[in-house]
């Protein structure tokens, strides 16, 4: 059976993968306390996709095969709610708080199946590779990730300009089992507990710098292939003091490619940098899945701040009504930025029914996501500096000081302090800082954005509107 159990997820992460930290190398990432926690998070959504509850809210029998509604193309409308209901339910069961999921790689494969039509017109094979990884990957329910940034290199120079060439993932050399790829690819989150990597570059190529226009699929555990992480937030937290992080961080890692054979078959651009330009194509997705999402993490942010200015009794304050209503405000505008982006959508030339989502709604949603910071800060001040926490109340000595001093308003003192902890790893914890910076920045820098709403603002009506109003005005 396709769809995969918890056991499953865990069984296949002991692979020999190469898993580094702090110069140690991770023999077993789900023994290291740097990612049980989030391990079992992803552990249990996939155990529900067998319970019957959520078997039809999950799941969905497609070409023969029950496959997860992530990796489902919708051909209509019906199939496109489906997918909906499925997103925002890995999103409630992970409070929004992460960006890279299994869910979010997932509609990215949905993408490159869509890009197909694309593919096609250069080179027929690699058309087909990409629709059988869909096959494979669905079918086999695999937890992805991907790697599209190039990190430290010359910025003043062309990608093919640099002193050191692999500084830039590119081809180095040619096998019959595929070609051999080297060099760095930064900002992979969640790669040291996903099955694959989708790799791609994130800025174009020049047509001369055909050996860095390169996307492919490759396993975490592929011979030659290093993965790097950052400080693991939850190595040996409290789970008291550190909820967030302790159940939902998903490790960032660098890539390194040090002469890493890439099968021929899992190749779906090759030193094409005119197909690869048009890559972003397949990020429709993945957009529409970090809308939903983010909404729910923004109802988080609601949920917390309001049962706590309950139980400081400051509900009636005018100054908290008007910071939770800045929080209230934009939820309401990014679910009606979701809602107008799927009554907007059409069949795409690829053949999915697809949401249109313009660049607006995520640069709203990204500085809704800064507000929603601010906005806890402001109304929570100095509480966020956390102090007294759940774990105290068990110690004999501290334990009923801290149960009589920490309750405040709340119907319990262990009711309090978690609020309180969720509160301040969502924004002053190491975790919240990195999930602001992720928010911010993972589509790209804001401006660039804006730059492409503009190239893309295609409505003549507010100028054609202007111009005739001033040239009646002779008439008047």
């Amino acid at each position: 059976m396709p769809i995969r159990r918890g056991t499953d997820y865990v069984r296949a992460l002991r692979d020999g993968r190469e898993v580094w930290h702090g110069g140690r190398r991770i023999a077993d990432v789900t023994a290291h306390s740097g990612f049980t926690g989030t391990i079992r998070t992803l552990a249990n959504i996939y155990d529900r996709q067998h319970r019957p509850e959520y078997r039809d809210i999950m799941t969905i029998d497609y070409e023969g095969e029950r496959i997860s509604c992530s990796y489902l193309p919708p051909r209509n409308r019906e199939q496109l709610a489906l997918k909906r209901r499925n997103i925002e339910l890995w999103s409630e069961l992970t409070l929004g708080q992460m960006g890279r999921y299994p869910e979010f790689v997932a509609e990215l494969v949905v993408g490159l199946l869509d890009w197909t039509h694309v593919i096609e017109k250069s080179n027929p094979q690699w058309a087909e590779n990409a629709r059988a990884y869909h096959r494979y990957v669905s079918r086999n329910d695999l937890c992805l990730t991907h790697a599209l940034t190039d990190q430290y290199y010359d910025r003043t120079r062309r990608v093919s300009e640099q002193d050191d060439p692999d500084l830039i993932l590119h081809v180095v050399g040619e096998t019959k089992e595929g070609p051999v790829v080297r060099g760095l690819r930064t900002l992979a989150t969640l790669a040291p507990i996903s099955d694959e990597v989708l790799v791609y570059p994130n800025r174009p190529r020049d047509p001369d710098e055909a050996g860095y226009a390169i996307a492919f699929a490759i396993p975490m555990n592929a011979p030659g292939l290093k993965i790097i992480c950052r400080d693991l937030y939850a190595e040996n937290a409290d789970p008291e003091r550190y909820p967030l992080t302790t159940r939902f961080d998903e490790v960032d890692a660098a890539l390194i490619f040090d002469d890493v054979v890439v099968p021929w078959e899992r190749v779906f651009v090759y030193k094409d940098a005119k197909l690869l330009a048009g890559i972003n194509y397949i990020h429709t997705w993945g957009q529409y899945s970090t809308m939903l999402r983010l909404v729910t993490k923004l109802e988080g942010f609601l949920g917390v701040a309001q049962l706590l200015t309950q139980y400081a009794k400051r509900q009636s304050s005018a100054a908290s009504q008007i910071l939770l209503s800045s929080l209230m405000q934009d939820i309401e505008i990014l679910r009606s930025c979701v809602q107008a982006g799927e009554l907007r959508g059409t069949m795409s030339p690829g053949g999915t029914w697809a949401p249109l989502l313009s660049p607006a709604y995520r640069v709203h949603s990204i500085e809704a996501s800064d507000r929603a910071e601010r906005t806890m800060e402001g109304l929570l001040t100095s509480t966020l500096m956390l102090s007294g926490g759940a774990s105290d109340l068990a110690n004999e000595d501290i334990g009923p000081l801290v149960e009589r001093y920490f309750r405040g308003g709340a119907p319990s003192t262990k009711e309090h302090l978690r609020l309180m902890a969720v509160a301040a790893d969502m924004v002053m914890s190491p975790f919240g800082k990195r999930s602001q910076l992720y928010e911010r920045l993972q589509s790209g820098e804001v401006d660039r954005m804006r730059l492409r709403l503009y190239g893309q603002y295609k409505d003549p009506k507010p100028t054609e509107r202007m111009l005739a109003f001033v040239k009646q005005m002779d008439s008047d």
